[in-house]
């Protein structure tokens, strides 16, 4: 009898304890599986954030090559054509009745505005042109074109000693103010753009400011889809490649504020990409 139950009690402990390591085999398996298939999501996920980087950057380089193109051709062929209504135009006036020599006289001067203006419109294409002045140039020259429009009042500040980033985040900070002063104009239905510098140890903070109607950020992300305009979505992503933060801050009728902040360079190249 107490054999029988002897070998009863046991029967049960093996079960029990056979039972217990099938249990933890299962989980352990499960748990591993688990973990393996987060590291896979987490690689594809991985990868899928480089191939866009690497597509982003791909984009941004044709698109610089066709920038180039453009600036080229401006001074080389509509430059010329320009300069030659100016001779044309030189030649005219001594001939012409005095009744139209004004006219002549506004003409040439058009003439000689448009060449200012292609010379500018070249410039800012042009990506070595960017590179050679600089950032800040680049932007107070871009800044200046705004402002002989006549249409705003353009203030710009600098604090801090400054330096320049790095050469290839230069020119994509720059297509990305041009893409928040471009936004001004077309959108905004503003009279004032506040451009503010600040150059610091740790970081370059740029804030740039207009006092126009504003709009809702939410709605502008959520309907970009819908209305094809990837234009917020390309400006975080310009961001992201130059490891900036890019924070916009708007409200219907209250105006609309960019902040943009950059590591300054010698903390920049240690980030690792």
């Amino acid at each position: 009898m107490e054999t029988s139950t002897l070998a009863t009690s046991l029967t049960i402990i093996i079960s029990t304890l056979l039972v217990l390591s099938l249990s933890a085999s299962v989980v352990y398996f499960l748990f591993t599986y688990q973990k393996k298939k987060f590291r896979h999501q987490q690689e594809i996920i991985e990868m899928r954030e480089a191939f866009n980087q690497v597509l982003l950057q791909s984009r941004l380089a044709i698109q610089e090559q066709t920038l180039d193109h453009i600036s080229k051709e401006l001074h080389a062929n509509f430059s010329h054509l320009v300069s030659l209504i100016n001779i044309n135009l030189q030649e005219i006036l001594p001939q012409a009745p005095s009744d139209q020599r004004e006219n002549i006289l506004e003409t040439k001067s058009l003439a000689k505005q448009l060449m200012s203006e292609l010379k500018a419109l070249s410039a800012s294409l042009n990506t070595d042109h960017i590179i050679h002045i600089g950032f800040v140039k680049a932007l107070e020259n871009e800044l200046n074109r705004l402002a002989k429009t006549r249409k705003y009042e353009v203030i710009t500040t600098k604090h801090g000693e400054e330096y320049r980033i790095l050469p290839e985040h230069e020119i994509i900070l720059f297509r990305l103010c041009q893409e928040v002063l471009n936004n001004v104009v077309k959108y905004a239905h503003a009279s004032a753009v506040t451009a503010s510098l600040n150059f610091s140890k740790e970081q370059f903070v740029l804030i740039i400011t207009d006092n126009g109607t504003g709009f809702n950020l939410a709605n502008a992300l959520d309907q970009s889809g819908e209305k094809q305009s990837t234009g917020l979505l390309n400006m975080n992503k310009r961001a992201s490649l130059i490891n900036a933060e890019l924070l916009i801050t708007s409200n219907d009728g209250a105006g609309t504020v960019v902040m943009i902040t950059i590591p300054h360079p010698q903390i920049l190249q240690t980030i690792p990409r």
